[in-house]
Protein backbone atom coordinates (compact mmCIF):
# COMPACT_ATOMS: atom_id res chain seq x y z
CA UNK A 1 0.00 0.00 0.00
CA UNK A 2 1.20 3.86 -0.87
CA UNK A 3 0.42 6.44 1.43
CA UNK A 4 0.67 9.87 -0.48
CA UNK A 5 1.36 13.13 1.41
CA UNK A 6 -1.70 14.03 0.59
CA UNK A 7 -3.56 11.28 2.38
CA UNK A 8 -1.16 11.82 5.64
CA UNK A 9 -2.36 15.67 5.60
CA UNK A 10 -5.51 14.29 5.77
CA UNK A 11 -5.18 12.34 8.51
CA UNK A 12 -2.94 14.34 10.70
CA UNK A 13 -2.26 17.68 11.77
CA UNK A 14 0.82 20.21 12.32
CA UNK A 15 3.68 18.32 14.22
CA UNK A 16 2.47 14.68 14.45
CA UNK A 17 2.45 14.81 9.79
CA UNK A 18 5.67 15.58 10.86
CA UNK A 19 6.77 13.14 13.27
CA UNK A 20 5.26 10.22 11.05
CA UNK A 21 6.50 11.56 7.71
CA UNK A 22 9.94 11.14 9.84
CA UNK A 23 9.48 8.49 11.48
CA UNK A 24 9.03 6.65 7.79
CA UNK A 25 12.13 8.49 6.34
CA UNK A 26 14.29 6.76 8.85
CA UNK A 27 12.96 3.68 8.61
CA UNK A 28 13.32 3.69 4.52
CA UNK A 29 17.23 5.30 5.39
CA UNK A 30 17.38 2.06 7.50
CA UNK A 31 16.24 -0.02 5.28
CA UNK A 32 18.35 1.32 2.20
CA UNK A 33 21.32 1.20 4.58
CA UNK A 34 21.17 -2.26 5.73
CA UNK A 35 21.16 -3.43 1.99
CA UNK A 36 24.13 -1.38 0.82
CA UNK A 37 25.90 -2.67 3.28
CA UNK A 38 24.71 -5.85 2.23
CA UNK A 39 25.99 -5.48 -1.22
CA UNK A 40 29.63 -4.24 0.37
CA UNK A 41 31.96 -7.35 0.78
CA UNK A 42 33.77 -7.22 4.27
CA UNK A 43 37.44 -7.30 4.06
CA UNK A 44 39.21 -10.09 5.13
CA UNK A 45 42.23 -8.62 6.91
CA UNK A 46 43.59 -4.95 6.23
CA UNK A 47 46.13 -4.21 3.65
CA UNK A 48 49.55 -3.96 5.11
CA UNK A 49 50.83 -0.42 3.67
CA UNK A 50 54.66 -0.42 2.56
CA UNK A 51 56.76 1.18 5.46
CA UNK A 52 60.59 1.98 5.51
CA UNK A 53 62.05 -1.25 6.85
CA UNK A 54 63.39 -1.34 10.54
CA UNK A 55 66.26 -3.84 11.68
CA UNK A 56 64.41 -5.31 14.32
CA UNK A 57 66.48 -5.19 18.16
CA UNK A 58 66.53 -9.12 18.05
CA UNK A 59 68.75 -8.81 14.91
CA UNK A 60 70.98 -5.84 16.27
CA UNK A 61 71.73 -7.66 19.39
CA UNK A 62 72.56 -11.19 17.71
CA UNK A 63 75.01 -9.75 15.18
CA UNK A 64 76.65 -7.58 17.62
CA UNK A 65 76.93 -10.10 20.08
CA UNK A 66 78.55 -13.18 18.24
CA UNK A 67 81.03 -10.27 16.99
CA UNK A 68 81.96 -9.37 20.49
CA UNK A 69 83.23 -12.88 21.13
CA UNK A 70 86.28 -12.30 18.78
CA UNK A 71 89.58 -11.05 20.69
CA UNK A 72 89.83 -7.11 20.38
CA UNK A 73 86.42 -5.98 19.34
CA UNK A 74 84.25 -4.88 22.37
CA UNK A 75 80.62 -4.81 21.95
CA UNK A 76 80.31 -1.31 22.78
CA UNK A 77 82.75 -0.25 20.01
CA UNK A 78 80.01 -2.18 17.29
CA UNK A 79 77.81 -0.20 15.27
CA UNK A 80 75.15 -0.95 12.32
CA UNK A 81 76.37 0.86 9.55
CA UNK A 82 73.55 -0.40 6.70
CA UNK A 83 71.13 -3.16 6.29
CA UNK A 84 68.93 -4.83 3.51
CA UNK A 85 65.93 -6.89 3.33
CA UNK A 86 67.11 -10.35 1.86
CA UNK A 87 65.59 -13.51 0.48
CA UNK A 88 67.82 -16.24 0.79
CA UNK A 89 67.77 -19.63 -1.25
CA UNK A 90 68.63 -22.11 1.34
CA UNK A 91 68.79 -22.21 4.71
CA UNK A 92 72.27 -22.00 4.81
CA UNK A 93 72.45 -18.13 3.22
CA UNK A 94 74.13 -18.94 0.81
CA UNK A 95 77.04 -19.92 2.83
CA UNK A 96 76.99 -23.50 2.92
CA UNK A 97 80.21 -25.33 2.41
CA UNK A 98 80.91 -28.14 0.38
CA UNK A 99 80.35 -30.51 2.49
CA UNK A 100 77.45 -29.58 4.68
CA UNK A 101 73.55 -30.37 3.81
CA UNK A 102 71.49 -27.12 3.34
CA UNK A 103 67.75 -27.01 2.79
CA UNK A 104 66.44 -25.84 -0.42
CA UNK A 105 63.89 -23.49 0.99
CA UNK A 106 63.25 -19.67 0.68
CA UNK A 107 64.48 -17.93 3.67
CA UNK A 108 63.58 -14.43 4.18
CA UNK A 109 66.05 -12.39 5.89
CA UNK A 110 68.54 -9.46 6.11
CA UNK A 111 72.35 -8.76 5.66
CA UNK A 112 73.64 -6.69 8.11
CA UNK A 113 77.00 -4.90 8.05
CA UNK A 114 78.83 -4.50 10.97
CA UNK A 115 81.56 -1.69 12.05
CA UNK A 116 83.80 -0.59 14.73
CA UNK A 117 84.70 2.03 12.57
CA UNK A 118 88.04 0.18 11.30
CA UNK A 119 86.97 -2.60 9.64
CA UNK A 120 83.35 -3.84 9.01
CA UNK A 121 81.60 -7.45 8.70
CA UNK A 122 79.23 -8.40 7.01
CA UNK A 123 76.41 -11.05 8.51
CA UNK A 124 73.30 -12.70 6.65
CA UNK A 125 70.36 -14.15 8.99
CA UNK A 126 66.79 -14.68 8.91
CA UNK A 127 64.04 -12.25 9.90
CA UNK A 128 64.40 -12.55 13.71
CA UNK A 129 68.30 -13.18 13.74
CA UNK A 130 67.99 -16.40 15.69
CA UNK A 131 69.94 -18.00 12.88
CA UNK A 132 72.58 -16.02 11.73
CA UNK A 133 76.12 -16.23 8.94
CA UNK A 134 79.21 -14.29 9.19
CA UNK A 135 80.04 -13.60 5.50
CA UNK A 136 83.29 -14.54 4.88
CA UNK A 137 86.58 -11.84 5.15
CA UNK A 138 88.34 -11.98 1.85
CA UNK A 139 90.62 -9.23 2.29
CA UNK A 140 91.19 -10.22 6.08
CA UNK A 141 95.53 -10.84 6.13
CA UNK A 142 98.54 -9.75 7.94
CA UNK A 143 102.39 -8.73 6.78
CA UNK A 144 104.86 -11.15 7.25
CA UNK A 145 106.83 -9.85 10.46
CA UNK A 146 110.39 -8.85 8.66
CA UNK A 147 107.67 -7.26 6.25
CA UNK A 148 106.26 -5.50 8.79
CA UNK A 149 108.93 -4.15 11.24
CA UNK A 150 110.33 -2.91 7.76
CA UNK A 151 107.39 -0.97 7.35
CA UNK A 152 106.89 0.63 10.58
CA UNK A 153 110.64 1.97 10.56
CA UNK A 154 110.25 3.48 7.32
CA UNK A 155 107.10 5.20 8.41
CA UNK A 156 109.05 6.56 11.43
CA UNK A 157 111.82 8.02 9.21
CA UNK A 158 108.96 9.84 7.44
CA UNK A 159 107.13 11.01 10.27
CA UNK A 160 109.39 11.59 12.79
CA UNK A 161 107.43 9.03 15.75
CA UNK A 162 109.47 6.13 16.81
CA UNK A 163 108.12 3.09 15.58
CA UNK A 164 107.44 1.38 18.60
CA UNK A 165 104.38 4.20 18.79
CA UNK A 166 102.96 2.90 15.56
CA UNK A 167 100.66 0.71 15.20
CA UNK A 168 99.46 -1.01 11.48
CA UNK A 169 95.38 -0.54 11.47
CA UNK A 170 94.97 -2.36 8.52
CA UNK A 171 96.39 -4.48 5.66
CA UNK A 172 95.31 -5.58 2.09
CA UNK A 173 96.87 -7.51 -0.61
CA UNK A 174 97.58 -5.33 -4.28
CA UNK A 175 98.70 -5.46 -7.55
CA UNK A 176 100.59 -2.56 -8.41
CA UNK A 177 102.01 -1.01 -11.95
CA UNK A 178 105.56 0.46 -11.66
CA UNK A 179 104.72 3.61 -9.53
CA UNK A 180 103.39 1.24 -6.71
CA UNK A 181 99.98 2.82 -7.07
CA UNK A 182 100.40 6.36 -6.70
CA UNK A 183 100.07 8.43 -9.16
CA UNK A 184 101.70 11.28 -10.07
CA UNK A 185 100.02 13.82 -12.78
CA UNK A 186 102.53 14.44 -15.85
CA UNK A 187 104.34 10.95 -14.38
CA UNK A 188 104.52 7.85 -16.93
CA UNK A 189 104.02 4.42 -14.84
CA UNK A 190 105.29 0.92 -16.18
CA UNK A 191 102.57 -1.25 -16.69
CA UNK A 192 103.65 -4.83 -14.98
CA UNK A 193 102.24 -6.53 -12.23
CA UNK A 194 103.71 -6.04 -8.54
CA UNK A 195 102.45 -8.11 -5.82
CA UNK A 196 102.37 -6.28 -2.83
CA UNK A 197 100.62 -4.53 -0.09
CA UNK A 198 98.17 -1.21 0.98
CA UNK A 199 98.21 -0.70 4.95
CA UNK A 200 97.37 1.78 7.06
CA UNK A 201 99.27 2.96 10.11
CA UNK A 202 98.26 5.28 12.66
CA UNK A 203 100.27 6.86 15.70
CA UNK A 204 99.38 10.06 18.25
CA UNK A 205 96.16 11.27 16.49
CA UNK A 206 97.31 11.07 13.09
CA UNK A 207 96.71 8.15 9.97
CA UNK A 208 99.06 7.32 6.90
CA UNK A 209 98.48 4.83 3.82
CA UNK A 210 101.66 3.07 2.40
CA UNK A 211 101.56 0.62 -0.50
CA UNK A 212 104.77 -1.77 -0.36
CA UNK A 213 105.82 -4.56 -2.85
CA UNK A 214 105.31 -8.30 -1.24
CA UNK A 215 109.26 -8.28 0.48
CA UNK A 216 108.77 -4.83 1.93
CA UNK A 217 111.83 -3.60 -0.09
CA UNK A 218 110.23 -0.90 -1.96
CA UNK A 219 108.10 1.64 0.51
CA UNK A 220 106.12 4.52 -0.34
CA UNK A 221 103.80 6.77 1.31
CA UNK A 222 100.15 7.68 -0.31
CA UNK A 223 100.22 11.43 1.04
CA UNK A 224 97.09 12.10 -1.40
CA UNK A 225 95.26 9.79 1.37
CA UNK A 226 97.21 10.58 4.11
CA UNK A 227 97.21 13.14 7.07
CA UNK A 228 93.35 12.82 7.67
CA UNK A 229 93.07 14.71 11.14
CA UNK A 230 91.23 14.10 14.29
CA UNK A 231 91.91 10.68 15.13
CA UNK A 232 89.69 9.94 11.95
CA UNK A 233 91.78 6.82 10.14
CA UNK A 234 90.27 5.09 7.39
CA UNK A 235 89.55 1.78 6.16
CA UNK A 236 89.57 -0.16 3.22
CA UNK A 237 85.80 -0.08 1.04
CA UNK A 238 84.61 -3.77 0.45
CA UNK A 239 84.38 -4.45 -2.91
CA UNK A 240 80.49 -5.20 -2.91
CA UNK A 241 80.40 -1.43 -2.13
CA UNK A 242 82.25 -0.58 -5.33
CA UNK A 243 79.12 -0.49 -7.76
CA UNK A 244 80.56 -0.57 -11.48
CA UNK A 245 80.73 3.21 -13.08
CA UNK A 246 79.53 3.59 -16.84
CA UNK A 247 82.27 4.89 -19.14
CA UNK A 248 80.19 7.91 -20.09
CA UNK A 249 80.15 9.53 -16.00
CA UNK A 250 83.31 11.84 -15.17
CA UNK A 251 81.92 11.85 -11.76
CA UNK A 252 78.92 10.12 -9.42
CA UNK A 253 78.19 10.84 -5.98
CA UNK A 254 75.85 8.72 -3.59
CA UNK A 255 74.25 9.56 -0.18
CA UNK A 256 72.74 6.52 1.03
CA UNK A 257 72.95 4.43 4.09
CA UNK A 258 71.02 6.22 6.59
CA UNK A 259 67.46 4.62 8.48
CA UNK A 260 65.09 6.09 5.91
CA UNK A 261 66.71 3.99 3.10
CA UNK A 262 66.33 6.81 0.93
CA UNK A 263 69.95 6.87 -1.55
CA UNK A 264 69.93 10.12 -3.59
CA UNK A 265 72.35 9.56 -6.78
CA UNK A 266 74.07 12.53 -8.43
CA UNK A 267 75.98 12.55 -11.46
CA UNK A 268 77.94 14.25 -14.09
CA UNK A 269 78.38 12.39 -17.73
CA UNK A 270 80.82 13.60 -20.42
CA UNK A 271 77.94 15.68 -22.26
CA UNK A 272 77.74 18.15 -19.36
CA UNK A 273 74.56 16.91 -17.87
CA UNK A 274 74.64 16.34 -14.22
CA UNK A 275 71.54 14.73 -13.49
CA UNK A 276 69.76 13.57 -10.21
CA UNK A 277 68.38 10.07 -8.94
CA UNK A 278 66.47 8.79 -5.95
CA UNK A 279 65.54 5.45 -4.82
CA UNK A 280 63.46 5.16 -1.66
CA UNK A 281 61.57 2.25 -0.39
CA UNK A 282 58.30 3.75 -1.45
CA UNK A 283 60.45 6.15 -4.56
CA UNK A 284 61.93 5.06 -7.34
CA UNK A 285 62.12 8.55 -9.02
CA UNK A 286 63.15 9.17 -13.11
CA UNK A 287 66.64 10.56 -13.90
CA UNK A 288 65.92 14.93 -13.59
CA UNK A 289 68.64 16.71 -15.33
CA UNK A 290 69.47 19.51 -12.94
CA UNK A 291 71.98 21.53 -14.62
CA UNK A 292 74.19 21.68 -17.80
CA UNK A 293 77.60 22.56 -17.76
CA UNK A 294 79.64 23.37 -20.90
CA UNK A 295 82.53 21.42 -21.80
CA UNK A 296 84.51 23.83 -20.47
CA UNK A 297 83.28 23.61 -17.18
CA UNK A 298 83.81 19.56 -17.78
CA UNK A 299 87.36 19.59 -18.30
CA UNK A 300 87.99 22.01 -15.95
CA UNK A 301 86.53 19.70 -13.34
CA UNK A 302 88.43 16.64 -14.87
CA UNK A 303 91.74 18.70 -14.28
CA UNK A 304 91.18 19.48 -11.10
CA UNK A 305 90.62 15.75 -10.44
CA UNK A 306 94.18 15.10 -12.19
CA UNK A 307 95.60 17.59 -10.14
CA UNK A 308 94.42 16.77 -6.37
CA UNK A 309 95.50 13.29 -7.97
CA UNK A 310 91.70 11.77 -6.66
CA UNK A 311 92.74 8.19 -7.99
CA UNK A 312 94.89 7.80 -5.10
CA UNK A 313 92.32 7.69 -2.60
CA UNK A 314 90.20 4.79 -4.55
CA UNK A 315 89.25 1.91 -2.07
CA UNK A 316 89.68 3.72 1.27
CA UNK A 317 86.90 5.46 3.40
CA UNK A 318 86.69 7.66 6.19
CA UNK A 319 84.63 6.80 8.59
CA UNK A 320 84.58 7.59 12.45
CA UNK A 321 83.21 6.56 16.26
CA UNK A 322 81.52 9.56 16.61
CA UNK A 323 79.00 8.94 13.60
CA UNK A 324 76.11 7.41 14.18
CA UNK A 325 74.55 4.42 12.70
CA UNK A 326 71.58 6.29 10.74
CA UNK A 327 73.75 8.85 9.57
CA UNK A 328 74.60 8.42 6.00
CA UNK A 329 78.06 7.96 3.64
CA UNK A 330 78.66 9.49 1.19
CA UNK A 331 80.28 7.56 -1.99
CA UNK A 332 82.41 9.24 -4.76
CA UNK A 333 83.49 7.87 -8.30
CA UNK A 334 85.02 8.31 -11.07
CA UNK A 335 86.29 5.26 -13.59
CA UNK A 336 87.97 3.20 -11.49
CA UNK A 337 88.20 5.51 -8.02
CA UNK A 338 85.88 4.69 -5.49
CA UNK A 339 86.13 6.60 -1.74
CA UNK A 340 83.83 7.12 1.16
CA UNK A 341 83.38 9.32 3.92
CA UNK A 342 81.17 10.65 6.15
CA UNK A 343 80.23 14.20 5.89
CA UNK A 344 80.00 14.62 10.14
CA UNK A 345 83.78 14.61 9.84
CA UNK A 346 84.36 16.84 6.77
CA UNK A 347 86.33 19.83 8.21
CA UNK A 348 89.29 16.36 9.01
CA UNK A 349 89.04 14.64 5.79
CA UNK A 350 92.72 14.72 3.91
CA UNK A 351 92.97 17.90 2.41
CA UNK A 352 93.27 17.12 -1.29
CA UNK A 353 89.17 15.35 -0.62
CA UNK A 354 88.32 18.13 0.73
CA UNK A 355 89.06 20.29 -2.32
CA UNK A 356 87.21 17.38 -4.73
CA UNK A 357 83.80 17.76 -2.17
CA UNK A 358 84.57 21.75 -1.85
CA UNK A 359 84.47 21.71 -6.29
CA UNK A 360 81.42 18.94 -6.91
CA UNK A 361 79.30 20.96 -4.35
CA UNK A 362 79.65 23.67 -5.96
CA UNK A 363 79.36 22.76 -9.61
CA UNK A 364 76.26 20.98 -8.94
CA UNK A 365 75.09 23.96 -7.14
CA UNK A 366 75.50 26.82 -9.47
Amino acid sequence: MVITMAQLKWMFNGSQTAGLVGLLLLTSGVAVESAVAQSIPTPSAPTEINRTPRLPASVRQAVRRDLSQRPNVPIQSLTIARFTRQTWRDSCFGLGGSAESCLQVVVPGWRVEVTNQQQSWFYRTNVTGTSIRLEPESDETTLPKEVDQRLLNKVSEDVRIPATELKIAAVRPAVWDGCLGIFTPGTACTQIAISGWQTIVTGRNGSWVYHLDRDGNRIVQNPTASRSRGGLIPSFVPEQNKPPIESEIVFRSVVSGDLSGKETQMTLTSDGAITQFIIAPNIRSRPIVVKRLSQAEVKQFQQLLERQRFQNLNGLRYLTSTASADYPTTTLQTTGATVQYIDLEKKNLPRALQQVIRAWEKLKSK
